[in-house]
């Protein structure tokens, strides 16, 4: 139970850290939203969320390429390929921000400017996602931990120096922008002792990139195609519904969002391990029983949300939102379809089992899209809440269905006597 031990102590520890960045996240989005006019704090959302886009799709799915090759096989050989790769992309997203931020509607020519500064991080953000990814498929998860604290911390110290200094929103993207410098830095120090030779001989071969850029294709349209699924709905609501709609569905699915943290901190630690286990060949007993154990704590955390509604829908966005509550209930118990589906797909990615997951998403998202269409007119906002926890269920229901089939033990983690029987028999 060694492993165990661990797996839930790494992510126990990067919950923690994850809380902390959350927090600084919202303390920044409070201190900015009262310093900054409506026009600049829009300004600000803009090119934070662009760049964020930017960021995933710069990284081109690179990143889980590389984690799994570390994990599996300390496999390095790929870092400057990756690099390489970031950085082509990186460098063509910023030429097209820079040519078309102009067009952008209702934008002042200083969100403008601010936009385009901004768009350098990308380049630094290149060298952090090497970085992380080393750690990541090293398993040092309380490094990676820290640093998901840090910058964000970094970023509240750097907010509150730009409150004081009372500047506009050009100075405020240069700060940012050096904060991610900073970051990258701190990631590159914290790296090197734990990958000292991955530092040296980097090279450009265009053969290498060719090749990474074929692996890395369906791993890009996994995340892309799991941007489309999630956000979807919002779009979907935006078309059939109304504005109140998509408010009172927005505020039960970040209440949801927030519920995912733990299981997203033991996902992101449970991915290298995977990907270790399934080269090295290591005892797969403890991933099914920390998988059932995932799957107890989200159907626990959906009955809490469930009687919980109505007094977290009001302490978090007050007694106008009581709409929302009906709509919090039923998203609640998306949480353990969701938890299946998400430990299964990190199975089948460490296993290079893509294209499974890519005809699964695709069409989970299908039956949501149809799924929306029908609900949205009948019900509002709980017409979503349906969709989604429907769509989860049959996703859940596919993961699970294609895992039995690929899998050679032909065992079901969600049945505890299953479990425990591989848990006790050493034949297994």
């Amino acid at each position: 139970m060694n492993l165990f031990r661990k797996l839930a102590r790494e992510s126990l520890w990067l919950l923690v850290a994850r809380i902390g960045a959350q927090g600084c996240a919202v303390v920044v989005t409070y201190l900015l939203a009262r310093r900054l006019s409506v026009d600049e704090f829009g300004g600000y959302s803009l090119f934070a969320a662009l760049i964020l886009i930017g960021n995933t799709l710069t990284t081109f799915g690179s990143d889980m390429v590389l984690i799994r090759e570390i994990a599996a096989r300390q496999d390095l050989s790929r870092l400057s390929s990756a690099l390489n790769l970031q950085l082509i992309l990186s460098i063509l997203f910023i030429g097209f921000v820079y040519s078309f931020s102009p067009f952008l509607p209702s934008q002042t020519p200083e969100g403008i400017s601010a936009l385009r500064i901004y768009s350098l991080a990308l380049i630094p953000l290149a060298f952090f996602t090497i970085f992380t990814s080393i750690l990541r498929g090293k398993q040092k998860m309380g490094l990676y931990g820290w640093l998901n604290f840090i910058i964000p911390f970094l970023q509240v110290v750097v907010v509150l120096m730009f409150i004081r200094q009372g500047e506009g929103l050009v100075k405020l993207a240069v700060e940012l922008l050096g904060v991610q410098i900073i970051g990258t830095l701190l990631a590159g120090i914290l790296c090197l002792p734990v990958s000292p030779d991955s530092f040296w001989g980097w090279r450009f071969s265009l053969h290498e990139l060719r090749s990474l850029f074929v692996i890395c294709v369906p791993v890009a349209s996994i995340a892309i195609f799991g941007i489309l699924y999630q956000r979807s709905t919002l779009f979907m609501l935006s078309i059939l519904g109304t504005a109140s709609m998509t408010g009172l569905f927005s505020a039960a699915a970040r209440i949801v969002e927030a519920a995912h943290l733990g299981h997203i901190a033991a996902f992101t630690v449970f991915y290298p391990a995977l990907a270790k286990e399934h080269h090295a060949g290591i005892d797969r007993r403890i991933f099914h029983l920390s998988g059932l154990f995932l799957v107890v704590a989200a159907s626990g955390g959906s009955v809490l949300l469930f009687f919980l509604a109505r007094p977290l829908i009001e302490v978090f966005f007050g007694s106008d939102y009581r709409a929302s509550v009906p709509v919090l209930q039923v998203l609640a118990f998306s949480l353990i379809p969701y938890t299946v589906s998400s430990f299964l797909s990190l199975e089948f990615l460490a296993q290079n089992k893509e294209k499974i997951l890519l005809r699964l998403l695709a069409f989970s998202l299908l039956v949501q899209l149809i799924l929306s269409s029908l609900f949205i007119p009948r019900l509002g906002a709980s017409g979503v809440g349906w969709a989604i926890l429907i769509a989860e269920t049959v996703q859940a229901v596919l993961f699970l269905s294609a895992w039995r089939i690929k899998s050679s033990r032909k065992m079901d983690i969600l049945h505890p006597q299953g479990v425990l029987h591989e848990l006790s028999d050493p034949s297994q």
